[in-house]
């Protein structure tokens, strides 16, 4: 009886925590996962291999990964305004 009680207590403590984790809103893109790879392949040139969006700089941007000759380069391309917000 101890056991189940403890086992109900235990998951209405866990059950918040877990559905809060799981509540996070995607966000909203203005431009494109395509219009992003456009964007990046005219600041470096290469063979698109990713594009993600991420948490970057304070900005949800999409991380567009770009496979060059001098190795992989990423470019980070805000979502809401289509500019190049850093690369890395």
């Amino acid at each position: 009886m101890k056991l189940t009680i403890c086992a109900v207590l235990l998951a209405l403590l866990l059950t918040p925590t877990m559905a809060a984790g799981q509540a996070q809103p995607q966000p909203v893109a203005k431009i494109t996962a395509e219009q992003a790879t456009k964007i990046a392949l005219e600041r470096i040139p290469g063979k698109v291999t990713s594009v993600v969006i991420e948490r970057k700089l304070g900005k949800n941007v999409y991380t567009v990964e770009i496979q060059t000759a001098n190795g992989e380069k990423d470019v980070f391309v805000d979502i809401e305004s289509g500019r190049i917000v850093g690369t890395d």
